[in-house]
């Protein structure tokens, strides 16, 4: 039987991160917005700090973190925007309200994306 291999610090810090993403979700649905605020900065800190006490940062980290930021914060945009036209009334703008929810969870999706991509990023060969 082969040794179990510890567990990753990445995957150790995913979950905290996920956590906290899920919680900026439901203050975002709850319109607590101070709530949302403080846990979406703390889901981006968290491992900011912890990959600088603990990795080196290459170039060109930080800019495609920022892009995985954009790419991950249209996701929940454009699968808002495809379930408001696919319901049946909502072309008359019967359901600005999903929409709305898309674009207030919007950022957080984004910085959980690019915190996932700090987190296991591999300097490019």
């Amino acid at each position: 039987m082969r040794p179990r291999e510890p567990l990753s610090l990445n995957a150790l810090l995913l979950i905290p991160a996920l956590v906290l993403a899920a919680l900026a979700c439901v203050a975002v649905s709850a319109r607590q917005v101070a709530l949302a605020v403080a846990a979406t900065l703390t889901l981006v800190l968290l491992p900011i700090i912890f990959r600088l006490w603990t990795r080196t940062w290459y170039r060109g980290l930080v800019l495609r973190g920022a892009g995985v930021f954009l790419v991950g914060m249209h996701v929940p945009l454009l699968l808002a925007g495809a379930l408001a036209s696919g319901r049946i009334g909502c072309a008359e703008g019967g359901c600005p309200k999903l929409y709305l929810q898309g674009v207030l969870v919007s950022p957080v999706v984004g910085a959980l994306a690019s915190v996932i991509y700090w987190l296991v990023g591999r300097p490019p060969v």
